[in-house]
């Protein structure tokens, strides 16, 4: 019997174009729990090419799914992507970490794209694969004026900011979490979002490409609607499965075939010659009827749903069971936010 013990619960928050999603991740037990899970529907007309326009209803949309996942604290951990951040693996000679990252700090200038007065900077070691004489650091730079931005935004909601993550960190943190065997090989995750899609290409747990792709279900429904006349209520039906519509899929995963068969021509050309040997989707559009079996179709390749609780339960009560199952592969980049214990 422990006694005395203190839980820590983190926050996770994603602000996407099609849905605002929170998850609620203790850490204070055996191994991290997810004690909530909340989304709601973007308000409509709020989010324009992702940019949030109108502040007030995302503001408000948050307050109520703070409340409804039962959060006591008032600080999330939220993520940033697309064109506002930076991404970048740079070879260095190997050297002390803390020596390596005070000469990253300080040659930043020489890959940023952007203004360094005007953006916040970090940078991490990645683990080295042998002792050669060349090590590797993931640089990472975010334009400071969206940061200050989101600040701004989550503070009309009554919350604050504890970390700042990056998209693609926080899907890898969740996937490797919750398939550590996937560790072994290459593998791809493929976060299917709104408006894009993250390609993530994972060799031996390390990050070796990272692509945003411009395509996502928003997609899908202007072809629907296109192409078939269909509103935009009947639309997110079939998306959603309630009516069924044969080949919807095709939009994205051709899309994503094309961005997969370009990575593999990348990784053909390492030295090790190694190809992707399995994907794994994630996202609300891997729950299209089909998605994964169509992109499998495409790329011959072994593909299957994220699921974000393989290794991050759920307490008892939380939410319909059903409905997390059918829901479960668009939540795992706001799990992967609330693993970081802040």
């Amino acid at each position: 019997m422990a006694l005395f013990s203190r839980r820590r619960t983190t926050v996770g928050l994603d602000i996407g174009s099609g849905f605002v999603k929170l998850t609620l991740v203790d850490h204070g037990g055996d191994g991290p729990e997810v004690g909530g899970v909340a989304v709601r529907r973007t308000p409509a007309g709020a989010i324009v090419d992702g940019e949030v326009v109108e502040r007030k209803p995302i503001a408000d949309t948050v307050r109520e799914l703070m409340r409804e996942a039962g959060a006591g604290s008032r600080e999330v951990v939220v993520a940033m992507s697309g064109h506002d951040v930076f991404i970048k693996k740079v070879d260095i000679p190997r050297m002390k970490e803390v020596e390596a990252l005070r000469m990253m700090r300080r040659e930043a200038g020489r890959h940023v794209p952007f203004d360094l007065e005007g953006v916040h900077l970090d940078c991490q070691i990645l683990r080295p694969r042998d002792e050669g004489a060349r090590m590797e650091v993931l640089l990472a730079a975010a334009r400071r004026e969206r940061v200050e931005d989101r600040t701004s935004l989550l503070a009309e909601a009554g919350v604050r900011i504890a970390v700042m993550d990056v998209e693609a960190f926080a899907l890898h943190n969740a996937f490797t979490h919750n398939y550590p065997e996937a560790g072994d090989g290459i593998v791809a995750l493929v976060d299917v979002g709104h408006r894009f899609t993250n390609l993530n290409v994972i060799e031996g747990g390390i990050p070796v490409l990272t692509k945003e792709l411009p395509l996502g279900s928003r997609n899908v429904a202007e072809s629907l609607q296109r192409e078939y006349g269909l509103s935009g209520g009947e639309a997110e039906r079939v998306l959603q499965g309630r009516q069924p519509m044969e080949g919807i899929q095709r939009v994205v995963a051709d899309g994503v075939a094309t961005g997969i068969k370009r990575a593999s021509a990348y990784l053909g050309g390492r030295r090790s010659g190694a190809g992707i040997g399995r994907i794994f989707l994630s996202g609300g559009g891997a729950c299209m009827p089909g998605m994964a079996e169509a992109l499998a179709q495409r790329v011959k390749i072994e593909t299957r749903l994220v699921n974000p609780f393989e290794r991050v339960p759920l307490r008892a009560g939380v939410r319909e069971p059903g409905v997390l199952a059918r829901a479960a592969p668009m939540l795992l980049l706001p799990v992967g936010l609330a693993l970081r214990a802040s």
